[in-house]
């Protein structure tokens, strides 16, 4: 018999460790975008500045969640790992990267988290977005939530 190791939230430090370490450490999210009519989805690598809660996906610049995003800023970022029966939605908005430098320097950690990358990234019809996280709501199960609001947003 396989045991899981089991998540008991019980304080908000407790959970805030949890949300860090599912942003840390998980690979995919689901990205949801509208365009203002129609919901969007996508399933997406991300890299993360957990500390001030910004999160970095790349995408072709013509895609339909690259158009949404423009549209209607505001979306929603999904992180789970079900063997522990943890979900993580994460309600943001959009923030343009305005100097080039900065964008370089997140290109350049991207690979150290998803190496297979690399190349993607300097495709000229590939962009860098962010969005900056604004709300959390941690789920443990169908009835543990905790709901935070992030710093800096």
């Amino acid at each position: 018999m396989i045991r899981k190791k089991t998540y008991r939230p019980s304080m908000s430090n407790d959970n805030m460790k949890i949300i860090e370490d599912l942003v840390i450490n998980e690979e995919f999210c689901i990205l949801a975008t509208s365009n203002g009519i129609e919901p969007w989805t996508s399933l997406m690598t991300f890299f993360a500045d957990h500390a001030a809660m910004k999160f970095y996906f790349l995408s072709h610049k013509n895609s339909q969640k690259s158009k949404n995003i423009k549209r209607n800023p505001h979306v929603a970022i999904h992180i789970d790992r079900r063997e522990h029966n943890l979900s993580l939605t994460i309600a943001g908005v959009y923030s343009p990267i305005k100097k080039q430098q900065t964008a370089e320097a997140i290109k350049h950690l991207i690979p150290i988290k998803h190496p297979e990358l690399k190349d993607f990234i300097e495709d000229d019809n590939v962009e860098l977005i962010r969005i900056q996280g604004q709300n959390a709501q941690l789920m443990h199960g169908f009835s543990d939530k905790f709901e935070i609001k992030l710093k800096n947003s």
